[in-house]
């Protein structure tokens, strides 16, 4: 059952995102390297792939996450329902483009707790994609506004990096910037983690709550 939900904030959410992302950055930055490094192997990679979009619901939930969690062999066992929720999600979004683009990205903003909630709840793909359309319903917007004022944030860094790194050579204006987008990757989990608190957790009732998993901290 679905209770009434708190309001949504640009800046807060931002903040508490980044706050999240820096309580995490050691072992966030170690499971981003390592899926960027096996992402190559066959059948590994599907089992990655999904642990990776589990994070934002596993900060949301306050787990300590061990950057090798990815490797767990419970996000292998069963990916077609996760498949399926890809397909799904890409049809229906570029379907939403061809009608002037706007609607393509509304329904993008309603589908983007989907993930998280089938990971979560172990839901069929349709059933995570209504429950996030129920649960961004009037919220689309703010979602909208948190990330293109994240994503201006980020490019100023980027060009300054850039620009910095452009004085030193381009070798190290590489390094640098490989280093900025694999350091801002736990901030936006994190901004994505309170996303999915507020507007998906926050609003089941206590025995709906799917159980912490904590995990020894690998720093």
């Amino acid at each position: 059952m679905l209770m009434k939900k708190t309001e949504l904030e640009v800046v807060s959410t931002i903040t508490d995102g980044i706050a999240i992302g820096l309580k995490n950055l050691p072992s966030l930055i170690v499971a981003a390297v390592c899926y960027v490094l096996t992402i190559w192997i066959p059948y590994l990679n599907v089992g990655t792939t999904i642990a990776m979009n589990s994070i934002p619901g596993r900060l949301a939930k306050g787990d300590v996450i061990s950057p090798f969690f990815i490797f767990d062999e419970k996000y292998r066992r069963d990916f077609s329902a996760f498949f399926l929720l890809c397909a799904f999600t890409y049809m229906v979004t570029w379907v939403g483009f061809f009608f002037v683009i706007i609607p393509g990205i509304i329904i993008s903003l309603s589908l983007s707790l989907a993930t998280y909630i089938l990971v979560d709840f172990d839901k069929s793909p349709t059933d995570a994609m209504k429950l996030s359309n129920q649960a961004t319903y009037g919220h689309k917007w703010t979602i909208f506004f948190i990330g293109l004022l994240f994503g201006f944030a980020m490019g100023v860094l980027f060009a300054i990096l850039g620009g910095i790194g452009g004085l030193l050579g381009s070798t190290f204006q590489m390094i640098l910037l490989i280093a900025a987008i694999i350091c801002v990757i736990p901030f936006s989990l994190g901004i994505n983690a309170v996303i999915y608190k507020v507007l998906y957790l926050d609003t089941l009732e206590d025995d709906e709550q799917p159980a912490a998993e904590p995990e020894t901290f690998v720093g």
